[in-house]
C-alpha cells in the first residue's frame, strides 16, 4: 500500500510522525511524507515541504488558491497513494478530498474536537487558555471541515488508557500512542528526567536548583546540571524516565505518554505558544495524569505520584488500523 502523511505544524506532530515512521520500517508499505519545517524529525526525509504552501507575508493566513498548492496536488495524483493520513494538516486534507483518495485523520489535536463542549469547560481548556485556545483555533471551522470530510478521525492520546476514559464524540476513535516501557534499572535512577524539543533555557535553568538531573533533547549543549543527552539515545531515555524520581516535560502529548506508561505523574511546563500542548498539559492536570508547574515551585517539596494504565483492548497503534484494511 503506498500511504501520504501529512504532518502539521505543532511540535508534537513531528514526534508522532517520527514514532510512526519507526513502526512501519519493517513493512511493505510505501510511505512518503509532507511536513512543515517545525515538524520535519532530524534525519527524516521530507518528500513535500509543507511551508512553501504559505503566504510569505501571512504564513497563518491559509489559502487554497497558491500556484504551489496546484503543483502538490498533481504530484500527489501523479504518485497516486492509497491512502492519505493527516494529522489535520489542512492542504494535504483537501488535496486528498479533491482527489477523491481515502483520507484519516491521525492526531493528539483532535481531542479538542472529540469531546463535548461541555466536557471541554468542565475540564478547564476553555476556562483557563481560552484566549490562547481561540487565537490557535482561528481556523477552527477549517478544522471542523476537514474531520467532517475525512473517512476516519482517530485521537491519537494515553486518555483512552486511564482508568475513567473521556467519551468521545460518535465519528472519533481512540488511537494508542507509540510508546516503550523500560524496566526497574538502578543505573538509570535519577532525582528527574525531563524530555524536551529544543534548548529550553527556562526550564534548564529551573532543575539547574535540584541534583542529578538528567534532560533528554534534540537540542545537544553542554550543562553541567542537568546532564543533556539526545532524545534518539531511545533505550536510555525510556530506561531513565522509568527508574527516575520525577519526569518534566513541556506538555506535548507523546512525551505525556512516555511518562503516563511509564507509571509518572509529569511535572509539565506548558509551552504556552503550543495550542496542542496547552491542550494536553490542562487535561492532564485535570484528569490527574501530571501537575503544571513553573520554575517558581520546588520540585523537591512535591510528593511523587504513579499512574495506572489500563490498556483498553478496544484501542490499537496507528499500524494495527491500517494492517485491518
Amino acid at each position: 500500500m503506498k500511504i501520504l502523511y501529512a504532518a502539521s505544524h505543532y511540535h508534537n506532530s513531528g514526534i508522532q510522525l517520527s514514532r510512526f515512521l519507526n513502526a512501519m520500517q519493517d513493512t511493505d508499505h510505501t510511505i512518503k511524507v509532507a511536513a512543515y519545517k517545525s515538524s520535519s524529525p532530524k534525519g527524516q526525509a521530507i518528500d513535500w515541504t509543507l511551508d512553501a504552501l504559505l503566504n510569505i507575508i501571512e504564513p497563518h493566513r491559509l489559502s487554497l488558491d497558491g500556484d504551489n498548492l496546484s503543483v502538490y496536488l498533481k504530484q500527489v495524483q501523479s504518485w497516486g497513494p492509497d491512502l492519505v493520513i493527516s494529522d489535520l494538516e489542512y492542504f494535504t486534507s483537501k488535496v486528498a478530498n479533491e482527489l477523491n483518495l481515502p483520507l484519516w485523520q491521525y492526531s493528539s489535536y483532535l481531542i479538542n474536537f472529540a469531546i463535548s463542549r461541555q466536557e471541554r469547560n468542565s475540564l478547564g481548556i476553555h476556562r483557563n487558555y481560552s484566549e490562547i485556545v481561540k487565537h490557535d483555533a482561528a481556523h477552527y471551522k477549517r478544522a471542523i471541515n476537514v474531520i467532517d470530510n475525512s473517512d476516519r478521525s482517530f485521537v491519537c492520546s494515553h486518555f483512552g488508557d486511564i482508568q475513567k476514559p473521556l467519551t468521545l464524540n460518535s465519528n472519533f476513535q481512540w488511537a494508542r500512542p507509540y510508546h516503550e516501557v523500560s524496566k526497574y534499572h538502578v543505573p538509570c535512577q535519577h532525582f528527574l528526567t525531563a524530555s524536551l524539543v529544543g534548548k529550553n533555557k527556562r526550564i534548564l535553568a529551573a532543575l539547574k536548583k535540584y541534583p542529578d538531573c538528567v534532560a533528554f533533547t534534540d537540542g545537544l549543549e553542554h550543562y553541567d546540571n542537568p546532564s543533556i543527552k539526545d532524545i534518539g539515545m531511545k533505550d536510555e531515555y525510556y530506561c531513565n524516565l522509568k527508574n527516575s524520581v520525577f519526569f518534566a516535560c513541556q506538555g506535548y502529548a507523546s512525551f505525556l505518554a512516555d511518562g503516563f506508561y511509564n507509571g509518572k505523574h509529569s511535572l509539565i511546563f506548558p509551552d504556552y505558544e503550543d495550542g496542542e500542548a496547552i491542550i494536553s498539559s490542562q487535561l492532564s492536570q485535570s484528569l490527574g495524569t501530571g501537575s503544571i508547574v513553573s520554575g517558581l515551585d520546588d520540585i523537591a517539596s512535591i510528593t511523587p505520584m504513579t499512574t495506572q494504565p489500563r490498556y483498553s483492548n478496544d484501542i490499537k497503534y496507528l499500524h494495527q488500523y491500517i494492517e485491518e484494511l
